[in-house]
């Protein structure tokens, strides 16, 4: 049966737990308030290049094969769960109370704002929601529990998980959909191991995937919640051509820009002058151009962020260290 919530200011936020950055989302429950899965999710690249209305249907017969199976258990009681939270609590007495209308978006600014007030927050705490991918799978669309491929020399290749394996849990929860992966991730360390279940051929599998260090990052400049923390390159300037390219050495897709006459004080204080040939960061040998640099540091970095920027000047190759802001 669907349900239309006029206000959602006294929905549980301990039960109704998601990535309120995203636009769609669906919560499959019972009446005791029990969550059978969820479908919904998203990347940087769009917001719907995670979903599909067969991936929808997959994760409702899911949700229903679930009640089903708890009903004959007669488990449909939902685990005990933390004191409620309500989004009314949450955004009173901050800079979101007293406004009569509370956006998605502002879920996570203000439980973000409550973090930092608390002295609770971190850096890792803006790469929520992780997707599957970051360890090396991808899941397919249409059926949000089936493995579609796996990178070599990941995590995921590691335990030799294969194309075409079904999920069945991952750190503890159940894997129906993409949403529920994303779910499990979140709550996985931010280093250690996570398992996971799955099957092939009828048969139960398990394995830990390895969880490196910085293994939840993920491109966050699409989301309105973390818009304080997306910093800017603050380097511009013409592409080089091919030939000039040549000339200096250097491949013709990589990424090379002569610095304009006017430097911004950010990349003044680093030490970067007009005419400076832009190489790139971290030594990462990359293949875009100017414009596309630009949204590449906005990605893979946060205000506040130390960074080498490799420049190439006078035929001199030097690595600047630029604090983003």
């Amino acid at each position: 049966m669907r349900v239309r919530l006029p206000r959602i200011d006294g929905s549980d936020l301990n039960l109704f737990e998601f990535d309120y950055d995203l636009t769609f989302f669906v919560f499959f429950a019972n009446a005791e308030e029990r969550i059978y899965g969820r479908f919904g999710g998203r990347d940087h690249k769009d917001a719907d290049n995670r979903m599909s209305l067969k991936g929808l249907h997959s994760a409702m017969e899911a949700a229903l094969e679930t009640h089903e199976r708890l009903s004959k258990a007669n488990e449909l009681a939902p685990p005990k769960r933390e004191k409620p939270k309500y989004i009314r609590d949450v955004a009173a007495g901050g800079r979101f109370g007293g406004r009569g209308c509370f956006h998605c978006h502002q879920v996570n600014e203000a439980l973000n704002a409550d973090l930092q007030k608390n002295g609770k927050w971190t850096r890792d705490l803006a790469y929520r929601y992780p997707p599957p991918d970051n360890l090396g799978f991808v899941l397919d669309v249409d059926r949000g529990n089936v493995v579609k491929s796996v990178d070599p020399d990941t995590p995921a290749a590691k335990i030799d998980l294969r194309a075409g394996d079904v999920l069945d849990k991952l750190n503890g929860e159940q894997v129906r959909s993409f949403a529920d992966a994303q779910h499990a991730l979140d709550h996985s360390p931010t280093t250690g191991a996570v398992e996971v279940v799955w099957k092939r051929d009828a048969k139960e599998l398990s394995a830990k995937l390895d969880l490196a260090e910085g293994w939840k990052k993920t491109d966050i400049s699409w989301r309105p919640s973390l818009q304080r923390l997306i910093p800017s390159a603050r380097l511009s300037g013409r592409d080089l051509t091919a030939k000039e390219k040549e000339a200096l050495a250097l491949g013709p897709k990589q990424l090379a820009f002569e610095h304009e006459k006017i430097v911004h004080s950010q990349a003044r204080d680093a030490g970067v002058q007009p005419g400076d040939v832009i190489l790139g960061v971290e030594n990462q040998k990359l293949e875009m151009n100017a414009t596309a640099f630009g949204h590449y540091v906005q990605g893979n970095f946060l205000r506040g962020d130390k960074i080498t920027v490799n420049v190439l000047r006078n035929g001199e190759k030097l690595n600047l260290t630029m604090t983003l802001r």
